[in-house]
């Protein structure tokens, strides 16, 4: 019987952690390490400053569950450190898109990633989302049905086949409007995603407050072939081959030589 991880850095109450759950049943014994609350944008932060708690929950349909007051990428050390070893990890279905270079940022595709660096075939899915209000919430007006079937769809693959030689992990993005017969494009990252700036407020007292906010790159300026492209221009489901190692493929002598070293 196969061990399935599933994570999600929208926290444990995410309805899309349960939608992941329900998309796999039958595939295996399905163990969920999640944060207790929401941890977007959270990257490959890990806790070592200080102890974390862990808490039994009950959920239906898997082996064990447990919130952790930590990041998405503590969860998957936790749950190698409890359980041994996954034959699959998924981290989603998340509330809004993870593409581009910018998926360094995400907690999602963080957490995949050191599933990945463990050796263990990993998944990161993201749905897209038609509101902002959305991305930050638990998911209780969005539909998950269409995110489930093609989470299950390659999941399938991966159990069956493995990954690819090469490929570490899967960065998965549905269109909100896609169905079962959305075409699938293998992509690569776009560049990035957003535009950030930093907005200056003031509070009740007088001192000045910032917020990181940020606008999406025009739908003009995205490359076909990339991920942005297939799901904001293309509307199809983007499925991105991702290798965690980040050296770049060049000429090593060369290199060396333009440096003068």
């Amino acid at each position: 019987m196969s061990k399935i991880l599933i994570t999600n850095d929208d926290g444990i109450n995410s309805r899309g952690i349960k939608a992941a759950v329900d998309a796999l049943q039958g595939l295996g014994d399905i163990y969920v390490i999640a944060p207790m609350f929401q941890r977007s944008a959270s990257g490959r932060a890990m806790t070592l400053h200080r102890p974390l708690r862990a808490k039994r929950v009950t959920m239906k349909g898997v082996k064990a569950a447990y919130a952790l007051d930590g990041m998405p990428v503590d969860c998957i050390v936790f749950a190698l450190a409890r359980f041994g070893s996954f034959d699959l990890a998924i981290s989603g279905i998340n509330l809004g898109e993870n593409m581009s270079t910018e998926i360094t940022i995400s907690g999602t595709a963080s957490a995949a990633i050191e599933a990945a660096t463990h050796g263990i075939p990993s998944i990161a899915i993201s749905l897209e989302v038609d509101r902002e209000k959305h991305k930050f919430g638990e998911g209780e007006e969005i539909n998950f049905t269409t995110a489930k079937f093609f989470l299950r769809k390659i999941a399938e693959a991966v159990l069956r086949r493995g990954l690819p030689k090469g490929v570490d992990m899967l960065n998965v993005n549905v269109p909100y409007d896609a169905n079962e017969n959305t075409p699938i494009e293998i992509t690569r990252l776009a560049r990035r995603m957003y535009n950030p700036s930093i907005e200056e407020r003031i509070d009740p007292k007088g001192t000045p407050y910032y917020w990181i906010v940020g606008t999406q790159c025009p739908r003009e300026v995205l490359e076909p072939g990339t991920d942005m492209y297939a799901v904001k221009v293309e509307r199809k489901v983007s499925v991105t081959p991702i290798n965690i190692d980040m050296t770049a493929k060049v000429d090593l002598g060369q290199l060396r030589e333009h440096l003068g070293i």
